[in-house]
């Protein structure tokens, strides 16, 4: 510990780490908007805004053991849109970044035994489709892929972007063609296409593609053109591509909710091999008619191998008809030597949810199914026979205001390419309070606090005030009238620093780069870093990374935040307080 707290601390009673991080709300009084429609927290080190959540029913020790959350808030309640990572055991932000605005389907997928954060971006249409691109993420949050359609008139759509173990990606797309509406009495007649294709990752060539207008009839459609179909700019959407995957035989499983039907499709020449549910249902249904008569339906997903079980959400609903109470998540068992379907589990919300669009199910690796509530703010695990077993919610249930397209729940370690942020308030009183954290830093479990009366760079073990537990996002550290400058490192489990903040002044909140690499002699490596955000931008190459100007620095990066245990010392008692 520095000279100067050795002597100065023994004349703090106190001294208290409390955390930014707001704890989720668990009463009645989130539903009845007590809060608002959205109710959300900021940071001191950050100008990053997120949802606090409000938690029906706790995680228990039977929830799946993956690390993170993903979900991408959006909606007319949502001020700050950003693809966002929370932590699973507290829901504390882990990584957000505005600057990609409108995103959808936000989760981790392989690619080259790596993982990647991938996800659409682009503009939405006002008839519930898109067009954008592919973002692909590394575990420094640097844009590794940025994928498109190929020989289209529009870019990728919103629905999908799934990665297939042949090194692809597999991308849908809605495209305005001219085509014979007279069935619908309507002439010079414009169809929103739905098509999906299949791009090459590594270089972006195309390797198949395929259009609904080549192999579905129009009479399949729940959906009449209605008031659309006469232009351009208002086609009609029969079909409503919204989920594919690719299996082991080069075949592809397609939900179309405009259908009411799942396809099969033969990956050759495109042909349809079997259909489920909808007009041209080719199984018989065991189950009294539950196995088939979804509805609306989004993101079906083989659950097994040998492609005899899958999971599809059932809305139920959209915007303009109910033909169900509430959503329900379907587990369904297929047989084809009698072609028959049967319902082996559905997935029911205790609030009874009824989404009127949008949605997921994922199924998780210790068998529970992790479900998303799309045009509700929400998302359930339940158990494989259908038990709620953690109940969270992001925005008023059956209020579209908040929404997110999907919810996964994966594992995910982030290594930012730029620095940590630091903060103070108080202006060098007994209540300065410095506040650190790191967007996208995952595997921070302590904060080294550095601290110093003269400017220096504040990197030895000399300026070495004390290492305090890192939890949640926002770390906050009162340290009163003792020290001027103030820095801190993020260490991981081993000690070594993973990074380093510049230095704040804290008695007017200024920020100054610390160009010195820390090295404070702890963890087995005594790994060292040099924090200059010079040097951290050159590396990320991201939207994300630091600058010297904290204003740039904060709505660019985010960051995670640190907690203290108890701590005694023999001259004084130095508390820490901390919450989630």
């Amino acid at each position: 510990m520095p000279n100067l707290f050795t002597l100065a601390l023994t004349a703090l009673p106190l001294s208290r780490l409390a955390l930014a991080d707001q704890s989720p709300y668990t009463g009645s009084d989130f539903q009845a908007k007590t809060y608002g429609l959205y109710p959300t927290q900021s940071y001191e080190s950050s100008s990053l805004e997120v949802p606090v959540f409000q938690v029906n029913k706790a995680a228990g020790d039977n929830v799946d053991s993956a690390d993170r959350v993903f979900i991408s808030p959006r909606g007319t309640a949502v001020d700050q849109i950003a693809p966002m990572i929370f932590n699973s055991d507290d829901l504390s932000l882990v990584w957000s970044d505005p600057s990609y605005k409108t995103t959808f389907g936000v989760r981790v997928q392989e690619f080259n035994n790596s993982d990647y954060i991938t996800f659409w971006r682009g503009t939405v249409k006002g008839a519930g489709y898109g067009s954008g691109s592919f973002i692909m993420l590394d575990h420094n949050y640097n844009v590794a892929y940025n994928l498109t359609t190929k020989n289209l008139t529009v870019g990728g759509d919103i629905h999908e972007t799934e990665l297939t173990d042949d090194g692809t990606a597999l991308m849908t797309a809605y495209e305005p063609i001219q085509y014979d509406l007279t069935a619908y009495d309507i002439e010079n007649g414009w169809l929103a296409d739905s098509l999906f294709e299949e791009v090459d990752i590594a270089t972006n060539d195309l390797i198949f593609s395929w259009r609904a207008s080549e192999h579905i009839a129009l009479n399949a459609s729940y959906a009449d053109p209605g008031a659309t179909g006469i232009s351009q700019d208002s086609p009609y959407d029969f079909f409503h591509i919204n989920s594919i995957e690719k299996d082991d035989s080069g075949n592809y499983l397609v939900s179309a909710r405009h259908t009411h039907s799942i396809y099969y499709i033969n990956g050759t020449n495109g042909d349809i091999i079997w259909s489920l549910g909808g007009k041209n249902n080719d199984f018989e249904d065991k189950s009294d008619g539950q196995a088939t008569n979804f509805a609306w339906q989004h993101d079906a997903r083989w659950r097994n191998t040998n492609l005899t079980e899958m999971t599809l959400f059932d809305n139920g609903a959209a915007d303009w008809v109910k033909t169900e109470n509430e959503t329900r998540g379907l587990w369904l068992s297929l047989d084809y030597d009698d072609m028959s379907v049967t319902l082996k589990q559905d997935y029911i919300s205790p609030e009874g949810i009824l989404s009127v669009s949008q949605g997921s199910v994922q199924a998780l690796s210790n068998g529970n199914v992790f479900m998303g509530y799309g045009s509700n703010g929400a998302f359930i695990e339940y158990t494989n026979e259908g038990e709620a077993i953690w109940d969270v919610q992001f925005g008023i249930i059956g209020n579209s205001s908040v929404q997110s397209y999907r919810a996964y729940k994966q594992n995910w370690q982030g290594f930012p390419g730029w620095n940590p942020s630091i903060a103070a308030t108080g202006n060098g009183t007994d209540n300065t309070t410095v506040y650190v954290s790191w967007n996208g830093a995952t595997e921070i479990k302590q904060w080294a606090i550095l601290a110093s009366n003269s400017s220096s760079s504040l990197a030895t073990a000399d300026d070495l005030w004390k290492n305090v537990t890192k939890t949640g996002f926002e770390t906050n550290v009162t340290v009163g009238t003792d020290a001027r400058y103030i820095r801190a490192a993020a260490l991981n489990a081993d000690g070594e620093v993973l990074g380093a903040t510049d230095i704040v002044n804290v008695n007017d909140g200024s920020i100054s780069t610390a160009d010195a690499k820390v090295d404070i002699g702890t963890g087995d490596a005594n790994t060292t870093v040099t924090s200059s955000a010079s040097d951290s931008d050159s590396a990320s190459g991201s939207s994300g990374n630091d600058t010297t100007s904290k204003s740039d620095k904060d709505s660019a990066a985010g960051f995670t935040n640190a907690s203290s245990s108890l701590a005694l010392g023999v001259a004084m008692v130095v508390l820490f307080t901390f919450g989630l």
